[in-house]
């Protein structure tokens, strides 16, 4: 298919920058996979760059997009002018169906029309839009028949169309003879019939039956809509009209009908307009279509007080529904004052009322051209008349906004050069049952200036019913200096529907520019919509009293509470200062509606000022009395009073605000308080008349009376400053609220800064009352342990629930860390969500990525994002993708990280790929498959319900940080910090939230840590609870003393709790005594400070600090010296030293013998050897040496050793066996024999979901590989029957050291009397007992290799420390230094050895630099660690900065090795 003639014309194609446009008809080919495109290379600069390909296909309702950007050029890229290519997105557009109109002028003298001619359908399921009849030829001249094909909305079966012309160019009139309407159909067709001979006269019989039995079959038929007309359309013949509407010929039901309209203006100065206005009424039979008011019984249309008369013509519409009235806003004095409407039918000679009693126009109410009306009983009308007197419009205002939907527009110029216009801009928009028609965006409620660059501006709509908006069209006139607009985006709120859209554009509306249109349709994008609770319309009128100076130009707003302290939001009554001057005037009665006809009176009788009365300006007012009006049909009122009894009443309340006793703490700002009670708040209070004339003075009490309703029980105080004047900073003690009515206190505990400069430099606070219980706004803890109340409930149904729950999946936390590219545009604002899949398209809901108000996602970061989403199992694939739907919104991503902590896994994707419309293949969202991740082990995490509380007494809170380290039988947790996140940690204060901890239950012991800074860095520490989810154990850790240098006897910022489990402390205080024993070599001793930490079966000491001994001068040769360390936590059995000095003093080289370590609860001594030097110029120049207890000698394994075996069989029917099992240990030294396991009719074994336990003795196996499983009959017979056994898990335990190997089944076990039939499971898990880590403690040399990356700046000057953690303990922090060596260079690679105790497998590192030097940053490419003594070697890959001023600005980093 040739692209020849375009249908935007712009005259020379395919220009740089251009979109051409062009229609193709072609039979339907179905959903489009690829295009083909290409050009013909001929001609001078033949070379193309083509950007991308768009393709509606309207009948089928989608659009494609097709992204190119690439040369089809000779002589650029790879030479080809031709290309495939693949669309990136297919969006759901309005489906359309063909029509083919034929339309016949008439062959009359002067018949033709150069006007351009306008033509929509009506059908009984909807109507077209307003279709322009044009193509290129000259059209409708006299005596032609023409056919236009068009695209229109399936509005079945058709019934009348409106066809017009807008009388322009020379010789408009135009006679039109008939018009039809063609369109597919599906029908019944009945197969014709062929004459027979006489032979067949048999089997036509047969036909006759088959023939009576089918009706036809489906098929698609051409329907014809006949609409004779053979009339004039001229301003000059007949009636002077230019549009007419016609029937079809074959629907009977429909008539035509004339209308009269009468428009009443309304009584008031400069009511009256000379603008053109345009009416479309509607009733259930579709509508008239816009037509102009032209001809009135007044010559003068439109004056004030003046009733003008129009006759409209159009198919009859039965009852009336609505009116839609507007004008153009064109003249000097456009403003109009509608009253009402009044059209009588006819033909039913009926009369339909539709008041307005609003302005139409730009400065006036709230600046909209056009309103639709809905007509109102005449009782109403007849009601007015009887009073005489100017009756409420407001009960009708209320009335028509029920019905009518109020949509807020916010319009987006984007931030290009040139954007913004002058133009006059309109917009529709499109609902699921109606349009609103042409709207002017006028008034803009926040700019004068509209439309200009980067500026969001925003309108008011009011639409009767036009149902779902699935789409709306912008545009503008062209007019005024510099018309050309680049659009952004459309919001679009509606608050009666609960919904917000938004509509990207993210193009020029510009004859000059992309395809020179000026009108573009825009569809939602769903990944933007916004739902929330729906609003209801209310309407408020407010009496302002006659006294002197009563009135105000102050903003006025209200708010509304309901039941259960349930309110609106604070809305102002008047939208500008215009309305502010006109309303609320001394004596007047104001009516406003605020989003059945209930009334309530709330009395009020007081000032709202400073200088009068009490100088309050807000007053919270009770219902005394609720009328309820019913109108009867006659037009008669009944009214219904009651008074209210039980309204709440007003209470006082005594605020009591007492400042602290600190240095700065008073302030000169304002202060706002609001109290929330269970049956609602305040609102926000300025605490301004206190006893004090200078008031919030340091250590002060200040004090201050508000009236309220009635607040019930207040259970927690917003409390704000404005952070003015010079001295702003407020540290607040507490307050206390005293109702005074029930004589209640309510004390709010604060101790905090409301300060820009200290703490969280947060001037706001939210405070809960002493002892509060309830859940608070900040408490985030997302995943919950579920128990069961009834404990007692039938195992089958407990069954069927988890299985349930299982569906569903539980929560889980994902960290993500994502890299964007470091090119100048690469950033993004959009909203980045993930997506994770597992088996079976298992995923989680969209996980979006929210910064939390921190700009995320620039050139070159990296952002770090915990989400909590639904554990799919294993992860097959992740879907990464924004929001963004305009152009402008690309996005360049690098890497996306994420680490799932609970299955021990992290997948590095890395994209490198951009996330954008016009960039690349176009797509904004991607799917990134595991296999080309790259996987990397991390260590396994449980998940914790963490409580933590902090004591009962004066400054126990604290903005410290806080850091904890677990300690249990498998290991010890990393330390973590704890997070503030605003007001954790505070006085009274239990808060609950989730950790992530290492996989190391049972725990022993905790070790809770404060670094003593900020601005209150003292804490009380009451107790700690954590809550294992996965086991349901609960484990308590009780301190109840200071963390402090300042307060407390202990004075001290680290603390150690032992576990307490079941009632039960997990390990008990001893004495440790330690003498340190150094050689008797030349200059052994040393001068410097010497500190340890002493390893064992319950973890760690902490660091020891060598400092009170025996001897005055310590450490000095030849000497013991002795250290006591009373009430310290049992590590039990030990199994290490670390023992360091800090190299200072002048003789610091130390040459140590050994060093004993006595437990005084267990009375038993443990000696670490070590005969080497601490030195930097002796040895192998290390300061630190770890040493490993002499104690445990290796156990001898001449004789057997005895294995535990626990199998554990499936829970299911068929799972069990009444026959014997065996099973055979394969270990890294050798196999063991084979062992039955035998089931006896005394003692069953092998039942469902039973554990059963063997023994038996072997010789020792080493380390335990694999296990074979076999399953044998009892009395050794033939197998007759087909049977097996569904073993879950294997657990083999050593006896001796205590190894634990656990194997994962899940298999079924065939019964066979041969030995070869068995089955063969690895070991899944290796729990390594303490006894065994101990004895695997032998010095082993490490190399380390370190290489720096080749950018620029990549080395640093800084001093580097490597932390190195296995399965036997870490390294401890050690400096990477060597002599006389520039460290760290930019693509070097520098060598290291390390002496250090075995650490087993490597799990991960720590690598970080204390940011010292001139360049600290710092690219570390990789480090490689070879363990000389079994030459393994494991690879940690960094390719990160350590840089302050870099991706996160991160200098330390925790790097897992890639096996």
């Amino acid at each position: 298919m040739l692209l020849v003639v375009s249908d935007n014309d712009l005259g020379n194609y395919f220009e740089t920058g251009q979109t051409d446009i062009f229609t193709i008809e072609t039979f339907d080919i179905g959903k489009i996979n690829r295009l083909l495109i290409g050009h013909t290379n001929e001609g001078l600069r033949a070379g193309w760059f083509l950007d991308s390909v768009q393709i509606w296909v309207p009948v089928h309702g989608v659009q494609y997009m097709f992204p190119s950007h690439r040369w089809l050029c000779k002589d650029e890229a790879d030479g080809k002018v031709e290309v495939e290519i693949y669309p990136s997105e297919t969006l759901e557009i309005e489906k359309l169906i063909n029509y083919e109109v034929t339309v016949v002028t008439g062959d009359v003298w002067a018949g033709g029309t150069n006007a351009n001619v306008f033509l929509q359908i009506y059908g009984e399921e909807g109507k077209t839009e307003l279709i322009q009849l044009k193509s290129r030829s000259n059209n409708f001249e006299r005596g032609t028949t023409e056919i236009f094909r068009i695209e229109g909305l399936d509005v079945g079966r058709v019934y009348k169309i409106r066809i017009g012309h807008d009388g322009s160019g020379i010789g408009a009139g135009w006679f039109l003879e008939k018009v039809d309407v063609k369109r597919l159909v599906m029908a019944m067709v009945k197969p014709e019939k062929k004459e027979e001979d006489k032979k067949d006269k048999k089997k036509k019989k047969k036909k006759k039956e088959e023939e009576e039995e089918s009706p036809g079959e489906l098929k698609e038929v051409v329907r014809t809509f006949s609409f004779p007309c053979g009339r004039w359309l001229a301003r000059d013949e007949e009636d002077g009209e230019i549009l007419v509407e016609l029937r079809a010929e074959d629907y009977e039901d429909l008539e035509e009908n004339s209308y009269e309209v009468h428009v009443f203006t309304g009584d008031m100065m400069g009511a009256g307009t000379d603008a053109s206005v345009f009416i479309d009424v509607y009733g259930e039979m579709g509508d008239t279509g816009e037509r102009k008011l032209r001809k009135s019984n007044h010559l003068n249309k439109f004056e004030r007080g003046q009733e003008d008369e129009f006759t409209i013509t159009a198919m009859d519409l039965g009852l009336l529904k609505k009116l839609r009235i507007r004008h153009d806003n064109k003249q000097a004095n456009a403003a109009w004052y509608l009253d009402r409407v009044e059209i009588f039918d006819t033909k039913d000679e009926t009369m339909y009322f539709f008041p307005c009693q609003r302005w139409l126009a730009v400065d006036e109410d709230d600046g909209q051209l056009g309103r639709e009306l809905v007509p109102v009983d005449e009782a109403f009308m007849k009601r007015d008349e009887d009073e005489e007197e100017e009756s409420s419009p407001a009960q009708l205002g209320l009335e028509q906004k029920a019905m009518s939907t109020t949509f807020t527009m916010r319009v987006k110029t984007g931030e290009k050069k040139n954007a913004g216009t002058d133009a006059n801009v309109y917009s529709i928009l499109y609902g699921t049952k109606d349009d609103t028609g042409i709207i002017n965006l006028k008034a803009s409620k926040n700019h004068r200036n509209k439309f200009e660059l980067g500026l969001t501006d925003e309108f008011t709509i009011e639409a009767v019913d036009i149902g779902k908006l699935k789409r709306i069209r912008i545009g503008h006139d062209n007019a005024g200096a510099s018309p050309g607009w680049f659009l952004d985006w459309v919001e679009i709120d509606a608050p009666s529907l609960g919904q917000l859209l938004r509509f990207p554009c993210g193009r020029w509306l510009d004859k000059g520019k992309d395809d020179g249109a000026i009108v573009r349709d825009l569809y939602p994008n769903e990944l933007q919509t916004v739902l929330y609770t729906p609003f209801v319309p209310y309407e408020i009128k407010i009496f302002t009293s006659d006294v002197f100076a009563a009135g105000t130009d102050a903003d006025v707003f209200i708010i509304l509470y309901g039941q259960n302290g349930v309110c609106s939001s604070q809305k102002s009554l008047c939208v500008n200062k215009r309305e502010r001057r006109m309303y609320f005037e001394r004596g007047a009665e104001d009516m406003f509606i605020v989003e059945g006809s209930e009334t309530a009176i709330f009395p009020c009788e007081g000032w709202l000022a400073r200088s009068e009365e009490d100088g309050e300006t807000i007053r919270e007012l009770v219902p005394s009395d609720i009328i309820v009006e019913k109108l009867s049909r006659d037009g008669t009122l009944k009214v219904i009073e009651t008074e209210v009894d039980d309204a709440l009443e007003i209470h006082t309340y005594t605020v009591t605000v007492t400042t602290g006793d600190v240095y700065g703490a008073g302030t000169d700002a304002n202060v706002f308080i609001t109290l929330y009670g269970d049956m609602g708040d305040t609102g926000e209070r300025k605490l301004s008349k206190s006893e004090n004339s200078n008031k919030f003075e340091r250590g002060s009490v200040d004090t201050f009376t508000l009236e309220a309703v009635d607040l019930g029980q207040v259970f927690k105080i917003r409390i704000r400053h404005d952070n003015s004047l010079l001295s702003a900073d407020w540290y607040l003690e507490q307050v206390e609220v005293l109702d005074q009515d029930t004589e209640e206190v309510f004390l709010f505990l604060c101790e905090r800064w409301l300060s820009r400069k200290k703490e969280d430099r947060r001037i706001d606070r939210v405070f809960y009352v002493k002892g509060y219980e309830g859940e608070r706004e900040t408490a985030f803890c997302p995943i919950k342990k579920v128990t069961n109340l009834d404990s007692n409930m039938n195992k089958k149904n407990k069954k069927r629930h988890s299985e349930e729950e299982d569906e569903e999946g539980s929560l889980i936390p994902y960290h993500f860390s994502v890299t964007t590219g470091s090119d100048r545009d690469a950033g993004t604002s959009s909203r980045i969500y993930v997506i994770i899949i597992g088996k079976k398209n298992k995923k989680t809901d969209r996980l979006w990525l929210d910064s939390g108000g921190k700009s995320a996602f620039l050139p070159g970061s990296l952002d770090y994002f915990t989400c909590y989403g639904s554990d799919v199992g294993d992860i097959k694939k992740v879907q990464l993708g924004h929001d963004g739907a305009t152009p402008e919104s690309c996005w360049l991503v690098d890497e996306l990280t994420v680490d799932v902590p609970t299955k021990a896994v992290r997948y590095v994707f890395p994209c490198k790929c951009w996330l954008a419309k016009d960039r690349g293949d176009g797509l904004t969202a991607r799917f990134l498959d595991v296999q080309d991740a790259e996987t990397v082990n991390i260590s396994q995490k449980v998940i914790y319900e963490v409580t933590v509380i902090t004591g009962e007494m004066q400054h126990a809170g604290t903005d410290t940080q806080i850091y904890m380290t677990v300690f249990g039988v498998y290991g010890t947790s990393e330390e973590m910090l704890l997070p503030k996140l605003e007001d954790r940690f505070e006085r009274g204060q239990k808060d609950t939230f989730n950790l992530e901890i290492e996989d190391i239950a049972p725990l022993r012991k905790m070790r809770m840590r404060i670094d003593g800074s900020g601005s209150r860095p003292d804490w009380f520490l009451e107790k700690i609870e954590l809550h294992n989810l996965q086991t349901d154990e609960v484990a308590l850790f009780m301190y109840e003393e200071w963390l402090s240098r300042s307060f407390g006897p202990k004075r001290t910022l680290i603390c150690e709790m032992p576990a307490v489990i079941n009632d039960e402390e997990m390990v008990e205080l001893t004495t440790y005594t330690v003498s340190v024993k150094t050689s008797d070599v030349t200059a052994a001793g040393t001068d410097a400070n010497v500190w340890m930490i002493i390893f064992g079966e319950n973890g760690d000491t902490g660091t020891l600090t060598l400092k009170e001994s025996n001897n005055t001068n310590k450490f000095e040769r030849k000497q013991t010296d002795t250290f006591r360390f009373p009430d310290v936590l049992s590590l039990g059995e030990l199994s290490k030293v670390r023992v360091w000095h800090d190299n200072s003093g002048p003789a610091a080289g130390w040459h140590l013998e050994y060093v004993d370590v006595h437990d005084d609860i267990l009375g038993k001594k443990f000696r670490f050897q070590c005969d080497r030097w601490l030195a930097k110029n002796e040895d192998d120049g290390q300061i630190m040496r770890e040493l490993a207890c002499a104690n445990n000698d290796a156990v001898d394994f001449d004789e057997k050793t005895k294995y535990e075996i626990l199998v554990t069989t499936a829970d299911s029917s068929d799972a069990e066996t009444k026959e014997n099992a065996w099973i055979v240990l394969e270990g890294k030294k050798g196999r063991s024999k084979e062992f039955v396991m035998e089931n006896s009719t005394k003692k069953k074994r092998f039942l469902r979901g039973a554990t059963d336990r063997f023994e038996f003795s072997s010789k020792e196996l080493g380390d335990i590989a694999s296990i074979c499983l076999g399953h044998i009959p009892k009395d050794g017979k033939k197998v007759k029957v087909e049977a097996s056994w569904f073993v879950e898990e294997v657990v083999v335990t050593e006896k001796e050291l205590g190894n634990k190997y656990i194997f994962r089944c899940d298999a079924a076990i065939p019964l066979s009397s041969k030995r070869d039939e068995f089955q063969t499971f690895e070991c899944s898990k290796f729990i390594e007992s303490f006894t065994s880590k101990a004895q695997s403690l032998v010095p082993v040399k490490y190399e380390l290799i370190v290489i720096t990356g080749d950018e620029k700046g990549a080395g640093t000057d800084a001093n580097v420390f490597i932390t190195i953690f296995g399965s036997n303990g870490d390294s401890g922090q050690r400096q990477l230094t060597k002599k006389f060596q520039n460290l760290f260079e930019r693509g070097q690679t520098n060598r290291f050895i390390l002496e250090l105790l075995d650490l087993g497998d490597l799990l991960r590192m720590h690598v970080e630099h204390d940011n010292s030097g001139l360049s600290p940053g710092w690219l570390l490419s990789r480090i490689e660690i070879t363990n000389t003594a079994n030459a393994v070697t494991t690879i940690f890959i960094c390719g990160k900065w350590l840089d302050k001023n870099k991706a996160d600005g991160k200098i330390k980093r925790v790097i897992y090795p890639k096996y």
